[in-house]
């Protein structure tokens, strides 16, 4: 009966760092194809010409034109999306304050009161492959980004029936 007992045990504890230690398991953002990504491709030398806020692109963006953004990555408590190449931008024009701060034109909070003015000074910007897939690379390894930066991107508008806005983005360039 012992036999057994210790057999099992010595079992389940086999399957236990079988199911627990797999050495192949990926972390967050870098997924097989990660490997092979060249975040240089996607870094501009050069500031594109053009740059309009988000704000502005809202209004007058078209649904798959080119569109070069401009604005500071931010607009979100965690504006990035872990293990893709996307971030929020938001608009040059608005600063994002303390919440509970009493706010001035232009300012917004992170709280649930400034939800909608977010919204609309606010975008996605989603780095893009050449077959339109999302780069599966965590942004700030990629491309080399700081919550805060700001940026000017190169890309193609994305717009919906319900107005709803977002970017690929296949060009970056940070200013300094």
């Amino acid at each position: 009966m012992k036999s057994i007992l210790a057999l099992s045990l010595f079992a389940m504890a086999v399957c236990l760092g079988l199911v627990g230690c797999n050495g192949n398991a990926n972390s967050p953002g870098d997924s097989p194809a990660a490997a092979n990504v060249d975040g240089s491709r996607y870094m501009l030398s050069e500031e594109p010409d053009g740059a309009v806020g988000v704000i502005a692109a809202r209004e007058s963006a078209e649904d798959g034109k080119p569109i070069v953004l401009v604005g500071r990555i931010g607009g979100a408590s965690n504006p990035w999306i872990d293990g893709r190449a996307a971030f929020m931008l938001i608009d040059p024009s608005v600063t994002v304050v303390a919440d509970g701060t009493k706010m001035e034109d232009g300012e917004v909070c992170m709280d649930d009161c400034c939800a909608g003015e977010r919204a609309g000074c606010t975008t996605l910007v989603k780095f893009v492959d050449d077959q339109g897939q999302v780069v599966p690379v965590d942004s700030r390894k990629l491309l080399g980004v700081n919550e805060a930066d700001m940026v000017v991107v190169e890309g193609t508008a994305k717009k919906d029936a319900q107005g709803n806005f977002s970017m690929l983005a296949t060009g970056l360039f940070v200013r300094m």
